[in-house]
């Protein structure tokens, strides 16, 4: 019974009907019977013979013959609300039980101040004995009453006064949610309906929220009368219920009487029902309904307060369920709906709400989908139709209401007051349909939209008003909430619910305007890297604040997967948007603008967009497609650490210090934990296969095909027919296709069919983290078109099966440009690659890791045929002629990027050839050593010639350290320079020597500052450099770790003098100071510091260790 289950915490079982529906599976054999069980307020669980209290919540089992349900219900659960009440109520009537309409009501959710309703006994003289005529007057008005109270036409109540909206007795048999006050006393107490018909004997003030239920309680009261199913009433012999709205002032009792119940028209005159009223004396009970304009008069008479509270969710569930019992599955998916979306609740406090929700299911009975911008739109049309005679008055209310929502929500306020009220010029009636009013003694009352998302949705609405006004104004008021969404985080989260109710409202003139703002806002870096977060309005939205750090920490982890994310997010609400205001042809400019050269997710083809204008396609990059299976990939083991990192130098601080080293075991479940966040958020939707029944998929045939489709496949081992045809679909759709496989062994195979069907598309193979069967090698050989291939992280090392079909075969993959090789301490892959496949003159990129090449290198033959190669990574232990794989190297004049890592360097040879490389932009020489100071020398002079030089990562060494004041020199003045790295190469006079360059107007571009280990730069040599640097306006890292054997216990003036040098960086994101012992006074500067920065909502320090084994404490 998962529909059971779902609800059972959300008094839906109050409802004495919807708790008997739920035994339809109870136990045959069982003692006790389901009716029984269902007036003792249980309800089954669908778990045996178990059953659950809808109020307390307690649950019973094991049942006997004999049992005694209420006495077992009482003795285990004392304190049950239901019983309490169901106990008070048979103290005022023994019999209660036998009348199932009067219901015990425990809800009391919320305040409100409206008054328009009265329950007023008449206090008279003793009636006099006999049947005079007055009596007999009395008694044939008494039976045209109960007639006319009984009859349909008053019963039925129309949910709304419009012919498309049934009307209903089902509102008279809901429950309201009392409470009781006594005139001089501020409490209130909850009451139920026996209570109030038993104190029936004063003046009596119904309050409640606008349409919160005050008619259909006073019509409950008539009708309850009339069928004499009360004993309570019974006292009463005349009930009058009288509208007030439809009276004249001219109108005597008797003509109101008439005209409001045509069945008593003629019984009674005017003198004669005075009369009657005279000898009835407190017999007779008014219900008087619309009182507003007689509240001052009647309220100084009166004795008590009887105030509705808000609209219980279950009573919503009854009129449905009475009104739609055709259609349950609708009703149940509506009920999930708003059990997991918790942002709707208080727009259903009164019930107004079920009369929207039957108008919309009445308008589409066949659309299933209920969302919240549903709800609220349904809610406003029907508030218009409900107040047709004031619709101009309610407009501008409404307008109103949304100015003071949207300024609200951009300042993260949600309580307003009378003067904010006042000063938004709102009609206090009128807004009472869309707010609620808060009142404490002694206190101004304070004022609230329904929920947090209605506020969103009004404030929505009225910024679309304002970019359509003719204002100019207006407009400008509008432009200016627009910008204040300056970023792509803040547009997907927090206001990603705003943008969505924005959408809905948009218009000819908005429409553009808010496209074009929100597709800017991806590309755009100053926005990105100033992004704020509104801790006040977080505050009041913690699951937004939740999932906005989990963006900000895809963010911080993989750009890539963020930038998709919002991309794709940001495009689809542009194209709803201009699609809901009918501007697509005005948008399309923006869109296309926005497409150029981007990669979206395979998803977005399902927009209409794309069956309109196919065309479009073009102006992409790629469309990727995500495959996530079950199988969880191996994460590093950190453990291996301790075996690697030598305990004797476990480094000895003060006690003061120990927080610079944390535990490995916590921070490896921290960042696990992180990790399973984010996997969790970009597995949301990647369960389930694609619709490709929709938008571009519509297209038959299809003219324009995608450029480039780039699948990810992740531990996926096997695919069923449904997702094989998808694919193949999709395939037939795409120009070219990538193939990217991690931990996905038997994937290849089990797709055959496409890729035999579709193998001139392929482009590129990676894979990664798995091994391939023969058969599937022999499949990935019979691509014509590959251009990539990439092979790495082989499990346990098994490069056999490669060598035996892949590698020896490569010269069947004629169009080859890219191979990546990344196997270490394995057999070299050269010596199986055949002669004819070095003969290819298409090579343009080489990632080469390998054990050793000796011998005639056919490395160096490939690259002596690639004229055209542009990216060169060696990695190696052994290479016996490092002088001609230098020269033939030399011979590349494209080539842009150079790394090599390993023992195999050897410095002189590189520095020989390295003016050659004219085209250079990265030079990665990290893992690399000059001793040599003249071989340094010369490399540093060339540094100087690099004019495209975009990254440096330098090598260490003697010869660097002699010669680093020369580097600096030459690399100053590299005008495209973004990244530049020191590995234990500085002192003291060579690290000022960089803040020099800085002041003197170098470095200008520079965006990442590596300092590492550089254990020669003493305190007192970070502090010159921290007081001197300056003049990087670029700088978003700044990296001065060292190892954890050369910790610095910093004095206070270093930290100083670092918290000011930060300060003066104010494009400073990240601060990498590991071995750097801070204590708590010096964190509380950083910290002050931080808050004071441009970049303070993102600037993060790194400063502690993570190792294996902790410090030795010095106390």
């Amino acid at each position: 019974m998962p529909f059971i289950q779902a609800y059972c915490n959300g008094s839906i079982f109050a409802n004495e009907e919807l708790r008997l529906d739920s035994f339809k599976n109870w136990p045959q054999a069982s003692p006790v019977g389901a009716a029984a069980l269902t007036k003792a307020g249980f309800f089954y669980t669908g778990i045996k013979d178990t059953v659950q209290c809808f109020s307390c919540g307690g649950c019973l089992k094991k049942w006997e013959e004999g049992d005694d349900l209420l006495e077992q219900h009482t003795r285990c659960f004392p304190n049950c609300q239901f019983l309490q009440n169901m106990k008070s109520s048979a103290e005022v009537i023994p019999d209660l039980q036998s009348h199932g309409e009067l219901s015990e009501l425990t809800e009391t959710t919320s305040e409100s101040n409206l008054e328009d309703s009265a329950a007023v006994s008449s206090v008279v003289p003793e009636m006099a004995q006999g049947e005079a005529q007055w009596f007999r007057e009395a008694k044939s008005l008494s039976e045209r009453l109960r007639k006319a109270y009984t009859n349909a036409r008053f019963c039925h109540m129309a949910l709304l006064e419009v012919s498309s909206c049934p009307a209903t007795d089902q509102l008279l048999g809901c429950d309201l949610s009392l409470a009781s006050k006594h005139i001089s006393s501020p409490m209130r107490e909850p009451v139920v309906l026996p209570e109030v018909f038993a104190t029936l004997n004063s003046v009596m003030c119904v309050e409640g929220e606008v349409g919160s239920g005050k008619t259909v309680l006073l019509k409950e009261i008539a009708l309850l009368w009339a069928s004499g199913c009360c004993p309570l009433l019974n006292r009463f012999q005349l009930v009058f219920y009288l509208s007030l709205s439809s009276t004249r002032l001219d109108q005597g009792l008797a003509d109101i009487i008439s005209d409001q119940l045509p069945e008593t028209e003629g019984s009674v005159t005017e003198m004669g029902l005075r009369n009657i009223i005279q000898q009835l004396k407190n017999q007779v009970l008014l219900l008087l309904d619309d009182y507003k304009e007689m509240a001052k008069n009647i309220r100084r008479y009166l004795d008590t307060v009887l105030e509705i509270k808000a609209f219980p969710f279950y009573n919503t569930i009854y009129v449905l369920r009475k009104l739609f019992s055709h259609n349950m599955t609708r009703l149940q998916n509506f009920m999930i709906h708003f059990r997991k979306n918790e942002n709707l609740q208080g727009i259903q406090k009164t019930p107004l709400f079920v009369a929207a929700v039957c108008a919309n299911w009445l308008q589409y009975p066949f659309d299933e989908s209920f969302d919240d911008v549903t709800v609220f739109k349904s809610y406003m049309k029907c508030l218009f139709l409900k107040n047709k005679t004031e619709a101009e008055l309610l407009r501008a209310t409404v307008s109103s209401c949304g100015e003071l929502a949207l300024r609200g929500f951009f300042s993260s306020c949600s309580e307003f007051s009378d003067d904010d009220l006042i000063d938004a010029g709102i009609d206090e009636d009128l807004a009472m349909f869309l707010m609620s009013k808060f009142t404490a003694q002694r206190l101004r009352p304070i004022y609230r939209f329904l929920n947090p998302a209605f506020q969103e949705f009004l404030a929505g609405m009225r910024l679309t008003e304002l970019l359509d006004s003719d204002k100019q104004e207006d407009q400008d008021l509008g432009l200016y909430y627009l910008k204040q969404i300056n970023s792509s985080l803040m547009a997907v989260c927090p206001y990603e619910n705003f943008l969505n109710y924005v959408s809905c409202h948009t218009s000819t003139k908005a429409g553009p305007k808010i496209v074009s703002h929100l597709l800017l806002l991806v590309d755009n870096k100053e926005s990105l890297e100033n992004i704020s977060e509104n801790d006040d309005y977080l505050k009041h939205r913690p699951e937004i604040s939740e999932k906005m750090q989990i963006i900000r920490q895809l963010w911080q982890l993989s750009p890539q997967d963020y930038f998709s994310l919002v991309s794709k997010h940001l495009f689809i609400l542009a194209v709803k948007i201009a699609y809901q205001s009918n501007t697509v042809a005005t948008c399309s400019p923006f869109i296309l603008q926005f497409l150029q050269g981007r990669t979206l997710t395979l998803d977005v083809l399902q927009l209409q967009y794309f069956f309109d204008h196919p065309e479009s396609l073009l102006m992409l990059k790629s469309i990727q497609f995500s495959i996530r299976g079950n199988d969880r990939l191996l994460r590093p083991d950190f453990s291996v650490l301790e075996t690697i990192l030598d305990k004797s130098q476990v480094p000895t601080v003060d006690q003061d210090c120990a927080s610079a080293f944390e535990p490995m075991n916590e921070w490896e479940q921290n960042l696990a934990e992180k990790e399973e966040n984010i996997k969790s958020f970009l597995n949301m939707r990647l369960n389930t296969p694609p619709d490709i029944s929709t938008g571009y998929w519509q297209l038959s045939p299809k003219q324009y095909k995608i450029p480039l489709l780039k699948v990810h496949v992740t531990g996926t081992d096997a695919v069923d027919q449904e997702m094989l045809r998808i694919l193949m679909e999709v395939f037939s759709a795409s120009e070219h296709i990538e193939l990217h496989l991690m931990g996905s062994r038997g994937f290849i195979e089990c797709i055959r069919p496409a890729l035999e069907q579709f193998k001139a598309s392929f482009t590129k193979c990676s894979i990664s983290k798995f091994e391939l069967s023969a058969a599937e090698q022999e499949l990935l050989l019979t691509l014509p078109s590959l251009e990539s291939l990439e092979i790495s992280e082989i499990n346990n090392g098994k490069l056999c099966c490669f060598l035996d079909q892949l590698f020896p075969n490569l010269d069947k993959f004629l169009c080859l440009k890219e191979l990546s090789v990344n196997l270490d301490d394995q057999q070299n892959v050269f010596s199986v690659i055949p002669e004819e496949f070095l003969n290819l003159h298409h090579m343009e990129k080489l990632f080469i890791r390998i054990s050793a090449e000796n011998g005639p290198s056919k490395l160096v033959k490939l690259i002596q045929n690639s004229l055209d190669l542009r990216v060169f990574h060696l990695k190696c232990n052994v290479f016996s002629d490092f002088e001609s794989l230098m020269t033939v190297l030399a011979s590349c004049k494209k080539l842009e990027e150079i790394k090599f890592s390993g023992p195999f360097f050897n410095a002189l040879p590189f520095v020989t050839v390295l003016p050659n490389f004219i085209s250079l932009k990265i030079l990665n020489l990290q893992h690399q050593e000059f001793s040599d100071k003249e071989t340094a020398e010369i490399f540093a002079y060339t540094l100087g010639s690099f004019n495209n030089l975009e990254e440096l990562l330098l090598p260490s060494g003697d010869g660097i350290h002699q010669v680093a004041i020369l580097i600096i020199q030459q690399c100053q003045h590299l005008q495209h320079l973004r990244v530049l790295s020191f590995f234990n190469t500085l002192d003291d006079d060579s690290v000022i020597e960089i803040a020099k360059g800085a002041v003197d107007g170098g470095f200008q571009k520079l965006e990442k500052l590596d300092l590492s280990i550089n254990h020669k730069i003493t305190e007192e040599g970070y502090r010159n450099f921290f007081q001197a640097l300056d003049n990087l306006p670029n700088l978003r890292e700044l990296t001065i770790n060292r190892h954890f054997t050369e910790c610095i216990r910093a004095q206070a003036r270093t930290v100083k003098s670092l918290s000011q040098c930060v300060l003066r960086l104010p494009s400073l994101t990240r601060l990498n100071m590991l071995s750097w012992l801070l204590d708590a006074e010096d964190i509380t500067l950083l910290t002050a510091m931080k808050e004071r920065h441009p970049q303070s909502k993102h600037l993060t320090f790194f400063w502690k260790w993570v190792l294996p084994f902790l410090p030795v404490i010095q106390k």
